[in-house]
Order: structure tokens, then sequence, then C-alpha cells
């Protein structure tokens, strides 16, 4: 009589899943990730992801498979956020997350087409602040200055930002509220050249903004200070709006990376590690200081709790300021 041995082996068990019709192999599924390339769905168009190609080449290195960005500009980013929410949840969509898209349109809009807390994150690529600036010529020499100016003016002075509800503007009517003054001027832009432009042509006052920084390391412009909870490493000698006597007034923006709401965690776990380890390669480091962002790695749980931090902050400041995009 022939017995046969009920326990089965690993390596049995594998090639049995592997033969019996639609048989699901975990195993091999969790170390079979990524076997094709990994889209990652951008909300802003071309020539803002310099600085995200850099970090995706490293990760493409570790994971051995290439990224795509696939541009979804508009609706202040709601329209490629929504996108990805809706992707199937497998590892191969990604999304390029931000303070707009993940903070504070759940705080501005009444009604999203996503939900910003059910995408699960993979952590930051770095943090960015905003600074304020005037032009070369103007008669506000420090941040006082300017505060004095804007407090003896009958209509007030006009400030210009890329949109309205974004987050220069939010930290632009928190200056207004913490140094009491009683109006600004809002003047929303739709690019940086255009605002830029006003500044220097005298058209407008000054501007809270992240990506002038560049006409100010130029020469072209001034900044008087940065919102940011340190000094910016790329400018040392600037003080931060902390220094000058208004601590709350601070700004810390984000690029990171998200995955839709159920990803696997073994496949977040797989993609945080790539982001974690590119980010302390010098030469990234480098890129991303470039683009002016500051490279903080967080796992996944701590860019989780600094997320959640930003909405508590900004939560009620957005409702005291009544400021609604709906």
């Amino acid at each position: 009589m022939k017995v046969f041995n009920s326990k089965l082996t690993k390596r049995d068990f594998l090639l049995t899943s592997a033969l019996l019709p639609g048989a699901i192999n975990t195993s091999l599924a969790q170390s079979d990730y990524p076997n094709k390339p990994i889209r990652l769905v951008f909300p802003f168009g071309p020539g803002a992801e310099v600085t995200t190609r850099a970090v995706l080449k490293s990760m493409s290195d570790k994971l051995g498979q290439p990224f795509i960005i696939d541009f979804k500009p508009g609706a202040s980013t709601n329209i490629g956020a929504a996108l990805v929410a809706q992707a199937p949840p497998d590892g191969y969509t990604l999304f390029f997350s931000t303070i707009g898209s993940n903070v504070l349109n759940k705080l501005l809009h009444k009604n999203l087409t996503y939900d910003p807390d059910s995408l699960v994150p993979i952590g930051l690529i770095g943090q960015v602040s905003s600074y304020l600036i005037v032009r070369n010529d103007s008669p506000f020499k420090s941040v006082e200055d300017l505060v004095k100016a804007a407090k003896a003016a009958p209509t007030g002075l006009s400030y210009g930002t890329h949109a309205i509800g974004g987050p220069n503007h939010l930290v632009g009517e928190l200056f207004r509220n913490k140094a009491g003054i009683k109006e600004l001027v809002h003047v929303a832009y739709k690019g940086l050249n255009e605002s830029s432009t006003d500044l220097i042509g005298g058209r407008i006052d000054f501007m809270w903004d992240a990506g002038a920084i560049r006409l100010v390391e130029q020469g072209r412009l001034r900044a008087l200070a940065v919102a940011y909870p340190e000094r910016w490493p790329t400018l040392p000698n600037l003080p931060t709006m902390a220094e000058l006597g208004y601590p709350e007034v601070t700004l810390t923006a984000f690029g990171g990376i998200h995955a839709p709401a159920k990803t696997p965690a073994h496949i977040v776990d797989k993609l945080s590690s790539a982001l974690m380890s590119a980010l302390t390669e010098p030469e990234v480091k480098k890129v991303v200081l470039q683009g002016n962002m500051v490279s903080k790695p967080m796992t996944k749980q701590e860019t989780a709790e600094f997320i959640k931090g930003l909405t508590v902050k900004w939560a009620p400041i957005v409702k005291s300021l009544n400021i609604s995009l709906d």
C-alpha cells in the first residue's frame, strides 16, 4: 500500500498554487512588485517636475522599473488627486501630493471629488516654504517697514500670489492678521512670471512666493523674510518671520508621494523604503535643494502625522479667514 505524505513543503505549495486555475500566489505577488512601469500623476504642468524626476530616477534604480510622469494639471490639484483616488490600489498609479491636495483643498472646498484622507502616504520628497519679497528699489527695507506702511495706507498695500486659497495666499492673510493690518489687497496671478513682472514693475507692493526666490538669488528681487520655522539653508542670512516677532506666521508646504486607498502594505513599504533611500544620496539631496526644497526623509507613519499636524494648524485659520472656493 502506498502511503502519501500529507505535509507539503513550501516549494511544493508554491508549485501547486501556481498550477491551480485562479489560484493567487501571495508570496510570489509580494516579491514580484514592481514588474512594470509605475505612473506618477503630477497635478501641475511640465516644468515643475525637475526635482521629482531626480528622485524617481534613484527610486527606479532601486526598484528595477521606470517611473512615468503623467501631467494632470487643473482645479487646484483636484483633477490629478481624484484620478489617483479612483485608480486600482496596485502600486502602479501614484500621486505627487502637496499641501494643497492633501490639506488645504478639504478645508477650502465643501464638495471634493476625492477624499484626501483616504490617500496612503509613501513619504515626502521635500519641504517648501514661502518668502516675503519686494522689488529691489522698494522703500521697505524690513518687514517692520512694510507693516508700518500697510497700517498707514488708506486702501492697504497690494500683494501677489499664484492662487486664491493657495498656501501663499493663506500665509499672506495670516501675516495680515497677526501683524494687525486691517486691509491688504490680494492679487491672484496664474503664474510666477506675471506676479514677479508686476512686482518688478511696481504694480504691486510685495508678494508671498516660493519659486520667486530664484529671482532673489539672481539679484532681481529682494526677500525680507522666510516663513519657514528655521532659516533656509541656501539663504542663511535671511531671517524667519518668527525671529522678527511673528512666530505663528509659518508655512511648511511639501511635495510628496501618495497611493490610492487600500494599496497593500508590502507595496507601500517597498516604495517608502526606496524613497527614503533615494533621499539619503548626496546628489539627490543636492538636486532637491536646488529645486528650493529641503529634504527631510520621513517614514509613512511620520508622513501621516506630519500632514495631520498641518491640518490641525490650518483648519482654524481657514475658518477664521472665511475663505471658501465653492
